[in-house]
């Protein structure tokens, strides 16, 4: 069943671009960070009352508090990469988040490091290279190019350490209430960030406004949908379930947004999604 719930995750997931794309027709992406929080707060709190639960805050654990700011640096990186570039530039968040876990594991768990991990971790680096790549001239990555590839790393990296937070919880607390107290502390690290930023909200169109509803509510949905499969599959295997967002992420950019897929992006999306399958299958028993 955990492996049903991520690939549903996943599927909600996919349509993230498209509506951080719509949604900043009218919100900053910080803006976007924040209501991403408080919506998927109460959208939680929803579902807790609904169940007949009190629902139950925890917000000075250490470990909460990493998960909730690991994730305010997710979401911060993927709007602003989002906003001022393509729907689908969201993508590289996956095989950042695959070498990011792979390394956690080495450096934090003593796992030992396989070739095959190794040649998997240089695919998915080597996939990210080509998506932000696409064909621009070198300069380009002085510039804007390069400032966005900064940021879905930032992203990458903050997606998988809310991920590793999360597994580390699992077993103590509710998933709708863990879920709930980060995403509590995302919010008031993403209302910090509000006052630095110039017009978060502009003239309110009603796209705008549909598609940030829909945001928090795949915020809510998604990452309990996580923590859920997160129970009884492993962290590696749940990355490489959830990966075919990355599919799906540009077939809705391509038909949504009209935007085009070049040969670039497909070679990138290829050779990472090729990583993430040699870092997370395992070779079998003899």
């Amino acid at each position: 069943m955990g492996y049903v719930y991520l690939l549903l995750q996943a599927l909600i997931f996919s349509f993230g671009g498209i509506l951080i794309k719509t949604a900043a027709q009218c919100f900053s992406p910080f803006m976007v960070s924040f209501l991403r929080f408080a919506l998927g707060v109460l959208f939680l709190l929803a579902l807790q009352i609904i169940r007949g639960r009190r629902p139950r805050l925890v917000l000075l654990n250490r470990v909460i508090v990493f998960g909730g700011v690991a994730k305010t640096l997710h979401y911060l990186g993927e709007n602003y990469g989002v906003t001022h570039g393509f729907s689908y530039g969201n993508v590289v968040i996956w095989p950042v988040q695959t070498v990011v876990i792979l390394l956690i594991s080495v450096l934090f768990l003593r796992e030992r490091v396989t070739k095959r991990a190794v040649a998997g971790a240089f695919l998915c680096v080597t996939g990210i290279g080509l998506l932000t790549w696409n064909g621009a001239p070198p300069e380009a990555f002085f510039g804007a190019q390069g400032a966005l590839l900064l940021a879905f790393v930032i992203a990458g990296i903050g997606a998988s350490l809310f991920s590793v937070a999360q597994k580390k919880l699992l077993d103590r607390m509710d998933t709708v209430d863990l879920n709930t107290s980060m995403f509590v502390i995302g919010g008031l690290c993403a209302a910090g960030v509000l006052p630095l930023t110039d017009a978060p909200v502009t003239g309110l169109q009603i796209p705008a406004a549909v598609a940030m509803l829909m945001l928090g509510a795949i915020t809510g949905a998604g990452f309990l949908l996580q923590a859920e499969g997160l129970k009884t599959v492993p962290i590696f295997t749940a990355t490489l379930v959830q990966s075919y967002t990355v599919i799906l992420s540009l077939v809705w950019a391509a038909l949504l947004y009209r935007e085009r897929i070049t040969g670039w992006i497909v070679a990138g999306t290829a050779l990472f999604l090729i990583g993430i399958l040699i870092v997370n299958l395992k070779p079998k028993r003899r």
